[in-house]
Formats: C-alpha cells, sequence, structure tokens
C-alpha cells in the first residue's frame, strides 16, 4: 500500500523527536530478521503507525507491553493509546529480494560469495525495518549488524565496534556497531555486507573508501586513481562552493550487485551500480559517465542529505540540483571535460521527449499533484533530472553564477540537517536579488511544456542571390541577411493547448561565415556570437548578418530548436566544419532530435553521420552520435528499412576504426555500434580471433560481438554455440551469465525467442535477467519472429511489475525498442484501458504509445 500525502502529514502531526535503533541479522540464507527500536514523542492518548512491507513473521512492543499480531496489517504497525514519549520494538522476519527494492542477496558466480545490500531510495527501506518511512521525519539512526562469516559491513557511519581481521576471516557470525547518525531520511540509510574489496585513505580528516565484489578487486585496482581523484576533486570543489561543510563523519563509495539505479546518495556511503565498474577495461565514455555520477551523488550530501525535502514534490529539487552540478562539476574538475556540451547532446533530449507526452508534469509540482508515494515515482524522470538540470542552469545563467550559489549557501545554512520545500529554495535565491525569482518560478518550474526558438529569414527580393549559391567570401557577405529569432510559447501536452507559462529567456546565440574554399570545401569561420534576452512580452531579437545560425548554441536555455529550411540545408553541408566545440554539438543534437521525433528522414541523418563524423575530433560527440544514430534507426525506421541503415552506419564504424589515430573512447564506440550493425559474421568472427584493428576486444566487446553473429544466425568457423561455450568458460563473472542470457535470447529461432520471453516473466528471474533477456530478444531485424511476441510481452509481464516500483520500471524498460506495428499498438492500447497497472508501468508503456503514434506513416 503506497503512503499518502494525508497519512503523512497526519503522521507529521503526531510524531516528533524521534530516533533508531536497528539491528539486521543477517545470517540466513533466505530471510534476515529486522530488530527496529524507535524512541518517538507523541500527544497522549493518540495513535499512529510505522511502515513495515513483506513481513512474514512479527512481534511488537510498545513502551514494554506486548501488542497483538493484528497491529500488523496492510503493511502498517499499528500503534495506539501512546505516552508522550514511546518506546517501540519490532522484530521482523524478513525475505530477502532479487529485484533490489528490498534486502538484496546476490551470489556471485564467479566465487560463490554472498553479498547482501539495502540501497535505500523512495519505499524501499519499510521492506527492511519498520519505520516512519517519510522524508520529513528525520532522525537519528543507529545501526548494527550481525553478518555473516567472512563479510565486511558498510552503512552510513564509521564502525564504533568492529571485529579485527581474524574474526572477519573465520567461522562464526561478527558484529558490527556503526557511529549514530546526524538526522537521517529513513530512505537515505543503508546497509551493505559481504567479502568487499576495499580501498582506503584519509582525507579532509576523514576516511574515505572504495569498495567493490572481491571478484572485481583486480578491476576497482586499475580505475582507483581515475576513482580517488575525481572524487577527491569533486570533494574539494563543493568544500569550496559551500559555506557547510561536510555533515558526514566519512566518505564511502560501493559497488553493488543489483542496484535499480545509477547510483543512490546515501549519506557516508553511496552506492553504485556496479556494472559502472566493468571488467577488464572501463570504456571511455563510461568513465566520463561515472566522473558526473560520482560528482551528482557527492552534490547530494548538501542538496537531499544535509537538506531535505518535506514530501515527494520536491524530489526534483534534489535530483535536478544534483544533475546539474554533476556535470558542472566534472567538467570544472577536469574529470570530463566539455560535460555541458555533453549533457545538451545526449541527456536533454530525454528532457525534451518527456516534455512533449500526455505524461508531462511541471518540473516542480505541488504536493497535491503528488497524493502519494507511487505518484511520487513517476516524477523520477527525464522531466525531475534533464528539464530540471536545464532549468537550473537557466537560473544561474539568468542570475548569474555568484549570485546563484549565494542564495543556495543561504538555503543550506538556513536548514541544515532539517527539512525544507520549494518556497524556502526561492525564498534564500529571492533574498540576494532584485530579479523577481518567484515569477520565474512560476513560469518556468510550474507548468510544463517546451518552448520553441524559430529562426526565421526574410523573404528575398526577386532574383536575389543566396549566400550559398556565392562563390567567394566577399560576394557571400553581400548576400548575407540577418535573420529573427523568435521565441514561441511551448504546447502543455497534458491538455493540447498552449503553457500559460511567460518564461523568459537568456541564450547565446552563434553566427558563422561560410564561403567556398578553392571550390571544393566549404569554409566555416566564426562571425559573432551575442548573448539575448527574449520575453513573451518581447519575443523576437534581430540577429547580425550571417549564413549560419545556431541558437541556444551553448545550451544555457531549455528550449526546442526549429530551423529555417535554408539554415537546415547549411547545417547538414557544413557540420563537421563548424569551428567551436558546443554549437557544433548542439546542430549535432539539433539533428538527432528532428530524426527522433520524425521531422526530418532517418536517412539524412545518416547521411549527415557518414559526411561528418570520420572527422570529428571530440570523442564524446563521436560517441553519442554514433550510438544514439545507430539507436533512432531502430527506434523509428520501418522494419524493411532498418538493416540498410544499419549496415551504413557501421561502415563509418569500420571507417573510424581504420584511421590510423584514432581515440580509444572512438574505437571503444565503433566496435560497440559495429558489432551491432554489421551483417558480414565473417568480419565479426575475426574480431573475436584477432581484435578490430586496435588491439584485442575487451570483454564486454566479445559479447557484443557474439551476441550479433547469433542475432544473424551466422555459421561462421565455428559454430556460435561452440563460442558461446567458449567465451562462458573464459568468463564466468555475473556480467558474463548475463550476456550468455542474451546472446541466447538473440538466436534466430522461435524456441529461443519464447524461451526468453518466458523466463523474463518467471517469478524468479532477477532484475537484471530480465534486461539482458530483452536485449537479446526483441532485435528489430527479427521482426517475422519477434512481432508474434509483442501481445505476449504485454500479457505475461505485468504481474512481475506487480513486485514492485522499480520492477515495474524494468518491465516498462523491456519494451520492444522498435518501430511497433498498427496491430501492436491496438494491443498496446487495449493493455493500458487495465485500470489496475501499476501506475510505473502504465506510464512507461503510454509513453511508449504516445511516441509511437507521434511518427510519420
Amino acid at each position: 500500500m503506497s503512503l499518502t500525502l494525508t497519512d503523512a502529514r497526519a503522521r507529521s502531526q503526531v510524531v516528533s523527536d524521534a530516533a533508531y535503533q536497528v539491528h539486521l541479522d543477517l545470517t540466513g540464507d533466505e530471510h534476515f530478521v529486522a530488530t527496529t527500536t524507535v524512541s518517538f514523542a507523541a500527544p497522549p492518548g493518540a495513535s499512529t503507525f510505522l511502515n513495515l512491507q513483506r513481513s512474514v513473521e512479527v512481534r511488537v512492543q510498545l513502551n514494554g507491553r506486548p501488542l497483538a499480531p493484528g497491529c500488523y496489517r496492510d503493511d502498517q504497525v499499528h500503534l495506539s493509546d501512546l505516552a508522550e514519549q514511546n518506546i517501540a520494538v519490532i522484530t521482523a522476519r524478513m525475505p530477502y529480494v532479487t529485484d533490489g527494492d528490498g534486502m538484496h542477496r546476490f551470489v556471485d558466480p564467479a566465487d560463490g560469495a554472498v553479498y547482501l545490500g539495502c540501497y535505500g531510495g523512495m519505499d524501499v527501506n519499510r521492506r527492511v525495518f519498520a519505520c516512519f518511512d517519510q522524508p520529513d521525519l528525520k532522525a537519528p539512526f543507529t545501526v548494527s549488524v550481525t553478518a555473516r562469516p567472512g563479510a565486511t559491513v558498510l552503512s552510513n557511519g564509521i564502525p564504533e565496534q568492529a571485529p579485527d581481521a581474524r574474526e572477519v576471516a573465520g567461522h562464526d557470525p561478527t558484529r558490527w556497531t556503526f557511529a549514530t547518525t546526524p538526522p537521517l531520511s529513513t530512505y537515505l540509510v543503508t546497509v551493505c555486507a559481504g567479502p568487499w574489496a576495499s580501498r582506503t585513505w584519509e582525507h579532509d580528516g576523514r576516511p574515505f573508501g572504495w569498495h567493490a565484489r572481491a571478484s572485481l578487486a583486480a578491476d576497482l585496482d586499475r580505475d582507483l586513481p581515475m576513482l580517488r581523484e575525481q572524487t577527491v576533486t569533486a570533494y574539494d570543489w563543493y568544500a569550496e562552493r559551500f559555506e557547510e561543510p561536510y555533515a558526514f563523519d566519512s566518505y564511502d563509495q560501493i559497488f553493488v550487485p543489483g542496484h535499480n539505479w545509477g547510483a543512490m546518495e546515501n549519506p557516508g556511503c553511496v552506492s553504485y551500480r556496479d556494472e559502472l565498474l566493468p571488467q577488464g577495461t572501463t570504456p571511455a565514455v563510461l568513465a566520463r559517465q561515472r566522473a558526473m555520477t560520482i560528482a551528482h551523488e557527492m552534490a547530494h550530501m548538501w542538496f537531499g542529505d544535509l537538506v531535505t525535502f518535506r514530501w515527494w514534490e520536491d524530489t526534483w529539487l534534489n535530483e535536478s540540483f544534483a544533475d546539474y552540478l554533476g556535470f558542472l562539476v566534472a567538467g570544472a574538475t577536469g574529470a570530463a571535460p566539455g560535460a555541458l556540451a555533453e549533457f545538451d547532446l545526449g541527456r536533454k533530449a530525454g528532457g525534451y521527449a518527456a516534455d512533449a507526452r500526455p505524461s508531462t508534469h511541471p518540473v516542480a509540482p505541488r504536493p497535491e499533484d503528488v497524493p502519494d508515494v507511487d505518484s511520487a515515482f513517476n516524477n523520477f524522470d527525464p522531466i525531475s533530472y534533464a528539464k530540471g538540470n536545464s532549468t537550473l542552469r537557466q537560473l544561474a545563467f539568468w542570475l548569474g553564477e555568484d549570485t546563484f550559489f549565494a542564495g543556495v549557501n543561504r538555503h543550506l545554512t538556513g536548514a541544515r540537517f532539517g527539512t525544507a520545500s520549494l518556497d524556502d529554495f526561492v525564498g534564500s535565491l529571492q533574498s540576494v536579488t532584485d530579479k523577481d525569482v518567484t515569477g520565474w518560478v512560476e513560469a518556468w518550474l510550474r507548468v510544463p511544456g517546451t518552448d520553441v526558438l524559430e529562426l526565421e529569414r526574410p523573404a528575398r527580393e526577386p532574383g536575389a542571390v543566396t549566400a550559398g549559391a556565392l562563390e567567394d567570401s566577399d560576394a557571400a557577405a553581400e548576400g548575407r541577411q540577418g535573420l529573427t529569432l523568435r521565441l514561441v510559447p511551448g504546447v502543455d501536452e497534458r491538455s493540447g493547448s498552449a503553457a500559460r507559462a511567460r518564461r523568459p529567456h537568456r541564450v547565446r546565440v552563434s553566427g558563422y561565415a561560410v564561403s567556398r574554399d578553392d571550390d571544393v570545401a566549404d569554409r566555416v569561420e566564426q562571425a559573432w556570437e551575442q548573448v539575448v534576452g527574449l520575453t513573451p512580452e518581447d519575443p523576437t531579437v534581430l540577429l547580425a548578418p550571417a549564413d549560419l545560425v545556431v541558437p541556444n548554441s551553448t545550451g544555457e536555455t531549455f528550449a526546442r530548436v526549429a530551423l529555417d529550411e535554408v539554415t537546415l540545408d547549411r547545417a547538414l553541408q557544413v557540420l563537421g566544419r563548424v569551428p567551436d566545440g558546443h554549437p557544433r554539438v548542439m546542430l549535432w543534437a539539433t539533428l538527432l532530435e528532428l530524426a527522433t521525433r520524425g521531422e526530418t528522414a532517418p536517412a539524412l541523418l545518416v547521411k549527415a553521420v557518414e559526411q561528418h563524423l570520420p572527422g570529428e575530433e571530440t570523442d564524446f560527440v563521436v560517441a553519442h552520435v554514433l550510438s544514439r544514430s545507430a539507436a533512432v534507426v531502430r527506434q523509428v525506421v520501418p522494419a524493411g528499412e532498418v538493416g540498410e541503415l544499419l549496415e551504413r552506419l557501421g561502415r563509418v564504424a569500420l571507417r573510424l576504426l581504420g584511421a590510423s589515430q584514432v581515440a580509444t573512447a572512438v574505437v571503444q564506440t565503433a566496435v560497440s555500434v559495429g558489432a551491432g550493425a554489421l551483417h558480414d559474421a565473417d568480419l565479426l568472427a575475426g574480431w573475436l580471433r584477432a581484435g578490430a584493428g586496435h588491439g584485442p576486444l575487451s570483454q564486454e566487446e566479445r559479447w557484443e560481438v557474439l551476441r550479433r553473429l547469433a542475432e544473424l544466425g551466422a555459421d561462421t568457423e565455428h559454430s556460435t554455440g561452440d563460442l558461446v561455450r567458449a567465451e562462458q568458460e573464459r568468463d564466468p563473472s555475473a556480467a558474463g551469465q548475463l550476456a550468455a542470457l542474451a546472446v541466447a535470447a538473440a538466436r534466430p529461432e522461435p524456441s529461443a525467442k519464447a524461451q526468453a520471453l518466458a523466463r523474463m516473466a518467471d517469478e524468479g528471474t532477477t532484475n537484471r535477467e530480465i534486461g539482458a533477456l530483452a536485449r537479446g530478444l526483441w532485435s528489430a531485424e527479427q521482426r517475422e519472429l519477434v512481432d508474434p511476441l509483442v501481445a505476449e510481452y504485454l500479457r505475461t509481464m505485468v504481474p512481475v511489475a506487480r513486485r514492485g516500483q522499480a520492477l515495474g520500471l524494468v518491465v516498462g524498460r523491456a519494451a520492444p525498442g522498435f518501430r511497433w506495428t498498427p496491430g501492436q499498438l491496438e494491443h498496446l492500447q487495449r493493455a493500458l484501458d487495465d485500470d489496475t497497472l501499476p501506475p510505473v508501468l502504465a506510464r512507461t508503456w503510454a509513453d511508449v504509445l504516445h511516441d509511437q503514434r507521434r511518427l510519420p506513416a
């Protein structure tokens, strides 16, 4: 049962001054035992409840007296006839889970080691211990654990009582007790136990550490210098920028199995999905992404952990702020140069897509718009991350960065160790500026819809020449005319009407001169750059003359760009030669978005990739454009045209691999895209033996090639089955097991497809296994095999989604990623007519339906 805002507000009026002692006995194989002692104040005679879900055995004492078993019902422990000061003791036997939503249990196939972890998050910790599970009832926690022999335990604080190395290595359970934390929201408590490989040091007078499964120790050591440097430089950036010091006694970071998110910001003990520590080698693009995630989670130590929202409607502020700072800090510290441009090319597209759907919502909904936790979970989406990130970035640009952070510091100091709302944050910002922050927030954050920056080219006199037809720069200059940049208010897709927002935009625009160079190629030179302000009251600005104009050229605002036909043609002609990196990124981002929305032909995108990407010098641009282009082809193109366009992208990958000087990130992306797009089975099999021209393949790349060979039904020198069996012997890791599942599901056989779908729906299948099976199952080039299974997926996966919110999201994301047929969309509509669907699954499927129906026939 989902906690409601009404019940949470009522409980906040009853419960105060809470403190927890939580003991977890993690020595069982199928269940663990949680004993929670919570002290709290209440009005005498009042009633309240604790949240506890999925317990199979519960004993409750209140103020020394046992309560009848019936006090535990409907996922709640009901407490009545309270005293002014109360102590409740709840002992519960709880099942382990394999879906990340609770105390996750994982057996490492590499060595048989057992890892247990409660990673925190919305609605998760009530499946681990009894608690007042709402963010505004913050309390100090004292955590203790009885652990399995050989296990090291990590939690939010420093261990005050810990066994020595001999005891840990012995045959008896060990006991760990951790220092009492500052006041925390319940969703931020974490406990992770297992034979971790730990690497520790001291910085700023406190212990720091990185931890991973024992079987990943070599990979941890490989990346440790990078991980340590990124941690310390980000920490020092925040320590200098924020007036409030880091508030917790240690800073551990741990790669864990089965995590449903990229990471979780548990104070003092941040958990990351261990796919971020791949075996063998870490792709350069992933390393950049991980650096941004490290900075993101560290930002939460202040925004989210030190100061926490009161109810889940302000989740966006935590995530948007951390997302903005994750990219800003990773770029500023050198961990990921150009990170903000990479955001504009990659992550921002998700915000535009989400805001164009009927499921969109304000960046900052009001409390009443989030009536329960299930509703809140649906707001963990690109609106709260990508669009929210972009709006805060625009706010900082509009206010000035120094003013913005002055307001942030006032907010953090005023609410330290407490809770706060958006209104509190706005008040802090308003106190340091004369600009109307309140009005800005109402316009930008309370109303959905994406504004459009539209280029309008003035009509030319009959017979006038255009710059594109001129043969030298002097003549081109004579032909240039100024363009008008117009602000078009966005549409609220929920109602289809124009948004009522009055959003001001402060935006940078770049203009370029284009001329012919020796009648061979177009030469592009920067002509001007200007910052302009656009408002609904003054929605247009006349730009200086230029052959090519790039609105929002450094990405500071959140607005789609509509290029006039001449500008689009010119951009396609000279894209790879635009001299400035960020404006060039914005042109690629615009082209990718147009193709994703079906507003330009995917073949036009592929042609641009063929023409311009091999000459691109920025690694992350090559990586994102090539991989996203392949994704667009699979998602948008009708079935019969997919193979030919993928092959063309695969040939671009081969051109990149054939270059004598090529960056590691480009090699890795080219191998990945080529392994999923090329149709030459002998070529791909050769990669397994000898690499792709720049050294041997990584273990992950080998599995990608094997999956493609299976998908092609390849009859190579050795059968694909023999190759897979040999690879499993070579790689017995957890990642290898998942990859083998994907390979088996990719085989072009009806039985393989049916078995994959059946296993996805099996009750014992883990969250990671569902994702792996879906990757192999839904091939855009095997439509005759998989099309008949779409309706079965829609039917059989609903019970899986009912097991938990995060698993519902996994099920939704396991939907086919290709262009659906009209008949399949009818099946999807009928599935959505069931009003008992789990909310997160209904939202995810409704988004698929909308995106597919939006595409042109």
